[in-house]
């Protein structure tokens, strides 16, 4: 309802009063927004019937001010609020158009108006252009106005422009009012929902007495390019009779600058709506180094794993069974990364820059599509990752163990229970952390998205204690290894101590297949593994020294353990040579015509292997039971 029982000083005198109470817009509640709204729409409506540009102005600064309220006091579900915000924005484009007051431009920090008048019986561009500048306030001198554009014309520094093309009837002169508002705080939306804190520009055109036609405008907003990237986008407009977002009348495309573009066929309150997506660096994890490491790791697992299974009568001991299971995990291991690690989104395109479909998006944050198989590489990866550490813990304990009950039996269905820990604790914690973690509409807050492995840490390289990372990894591994070297320390200290008898060279050479007896120890125990957790270092260099070193370590700990524990067997080497030895003398029968002095070389090798076989290379001393191999 209109008042005009109230005089224009009064009215300045009123819009002055609720400009200085939201001074301090930070400290303004619900209410007083609330409040405050009304009085700015009171002023307005009277600005209108008493043709007051000063109470407008003001007015205008209020809302300026309200627009720097924080987030969480424009509650979308506050009917009030919302229904007095929009009323405002309403009164204020027919202010602008309201052809009895000389308005002109008022630039505000957060909100610009201009009011053009246009002549009778013409046909005119005019276009707005608003650069960019360090911040987002909104100044004068980065505000250009063209009342007579031809057609629209790109300005590259802009970050938002519109061309609005309006013709006016001969009889009667027309205006146009634009308005920008340097935030959406006014327009809350129910159907698209804001996370990030980006851009969100809306620019108002208004046309009193004249005939659109057409309307072009143009968003090059600024954002975080470092971190995000604009995945798509809708051209919308506020649509009062609906109380949100539509897309009626307007199209969208994207330029060869990349620039988001929309055409709209009637004017009103325009906004993008931007839906932006994590920059992720789909770097390559498999280098050279984690290539030719898993591969001679996954050559070297299969052989130590028919190993201990061809030879498992002759040594007797139930060691067997946790170093087939350990060497096995740890197969599956290196297997699953050279296959399955790569995320297949790195194949995809960026963006939807193509995609004309104009639809309103429900966020202006987009996730990736879901793969299931990176999902699945990762939950298998990070199983049998904590089955290798899970049985190279069993593999220390039972160790420890055997050394120091050498006599006493192993307990009645030690293997199976063994069994049952080994590889139903990593399903444990697997099944755990995937039902504490896991979306289907969030895959990534289980995986991440770079490489199909556990989420954890964020951009900037810290750690997130809400990720699966710390509580399904780190956490169980750490303990894990911190008890793998309390089984090596007790069980270096078992083997280095005890009592050797003999000559001086024989003491020295028992000395050093204990050394070597420790290393194995400590290979099978995966301690290296440790160095994963110096990586956590925040300083480049130490993380760079120690990726490195945990890179080529750990790529090839089943090369190792092919060499520790297979290699240097008497019982393997007796295989190879005699298995040499068949081979070369194949070849010989075969190409003895070729090749005449291929017998020589193989008695040669013979010879060979029987020295390397009579060097006692990595069998203990007698007082060492034979079970660290």
């Amino acid at each position: 309802m209109k008042h005009t029982n109230i005089t224009e000083e009064e009215l300045v005198k009123i819009a002055t009063a609720v400009q200085i109470l939201t001074s301090e817009p930070h400290e303004l509640t619900s209410e007083n927004i609330s409040f405050a709204a009304q009085i700015v729409h009171h002023v307005l409506n009277q600005s209108d019937i008493l043709d007051s540009f000063e109470a407008a102005s003001l007015a205008i600064t209020t809302i300026s001010q309200l627009l720097n309220v924080n987030e969480t006091a424009f509650d979308p579900t506050n009917k009030e609020i919302f229904n007095i915000t929009q009323s405002v924005t309403e009164i204020l484009g027919a202010v602008l158009t309201d052809l009895e007051i000389n308005f002109s431009q008022v630039v505000q920090p957060n909100l610009a108006a201009s009011s053009i008048t246009l002549e009778n019986g013409t046909t005119r561009g005019i276009m707005l252009s608003v650069l960019k500048g360090c911040d987002d306030t909104l100044v004068s001198k980065r505000i250009e106005l063209n009342t007579n554009a031809a057609k629209f014309l790109l300005n590259t520094n802009a970050e938002v422009q519109i061309f609005v093309n309006v013709s006016t009837n001969s009889t009667q002169d027309g205006k146009l009012g634009i308005i920008l508002y340097q935030n959406d705080k006014f327009f809350q939306s129910k159907v698209h929902h804001s996370i990030n804190n980006q851009s969100r520009r809306v620019i108002s055109g208004n046309i009193a007495e004249g005939v659109l036609n057409g309307v072009e405008l143009l968003f090059n907003p600024k954002y975080n390019s470092t971190e995000y990237f604009i995945h798509d986008h809708a051209c919308v407009f506020w649509d009062y009779t609906v109380d949100d977002w539509n897309t009626a009348g307007c199209s969208k495309s994207t330029d060869e600058f990349g620039y988001l573009r929309c055409q709209c066929n009637h004017t009103t309150n325009f906004a993008v709506l931007m839906s932006f997506r994590r920059n992720y660096t789909y770097t390559e994890p498999l280098n050279i180094v984690s290539y030719v490491g898993c591969g001679f790791s996954i050559a070297g697992l299969t052989i130590t794993i028919a190993f201990q299974i061809i030879t498992r009568q002759a040594r007797k001991t139930s060691l067997t069974w946790v170093t087939v299971s350990l060497c096995t995990s740890m197969f599956m291991v290196n297997l699953i990364f050279i296959s399955g690690i790569n995320n297949p989104n790195a194949l995809n395109e960026k963006s939807d820059a193509n995609n004309t479909e104009n639809v309103i998006l429900p966020s202006d944050r987009s996730s990736p599509p879901e793969v299931y198989s990176c999902t699945a590489a990762a939950a298998i990866l990070h199983y049998f990752l904590m089955a290798t550490f899970t049985w190279s813990a069993l593999y220390g304990a039972q160790m420890y163990v055997l050394l120091v009950h050498v006599f006493k039996p192993l307990p009645r269905h030690f293997l199976i229970w063994i069994s049952v820990v080994g590889w139903g604790l990593p399903a444990v914690i697997v099944i755990i952390t995937l039902a504490t973690t896991y979306k289907t509409d969030n895959a990534l807050n289980y995986r991440r998205e770079e490489f199909c492995w556990l989420s954890g840490f964020n951009l900037h390289g810290n750690l997130d204690l809400s990720k699966p990372m710390l509580w399904g990894f780190l956490v169980p591994v750490g303990i894990l290894l911190l008890f793998n070297f309390v089984m090596f320390t007790l069980v270096t200290m078992l083997v280095l101590f005890s009592k050797d008898h003999g000559t001086c060279s024989a003491k020295q050479a028992t000395s050093a297949k204990k050394m070597m007896g420790s290393l194995s120890v400590a290979v099978v125990l995966c301690l290296t593994w440790s160095l994963g957790y110096l990586m956590l270092i925040a300083n480049d260099e130490t993380q760079t020294v120690f990726s490195y070193i945990f890179c080529v370590l750990n790529a090839t700990q089943g090369l190792q353990i092919f060499i520790l524990f297979t290699a240097r067997r008497k019982t393997f080497q007796k295989i190879y040579a005699a298995w040499d030895s068949r081979f070369a003398k194949n070849i010989s029968t075969v190409h003895s015509k070729r090749f005449s002095l291929q017998s020589l070389s193989t008695t040669e090798s013979r010879e060979r292997y029987t020295q390397y076989d009579t060097v006692n290379f990595l069998e203990t001393s007698s007082s060492i039971p034979s079970i660290l191999y």
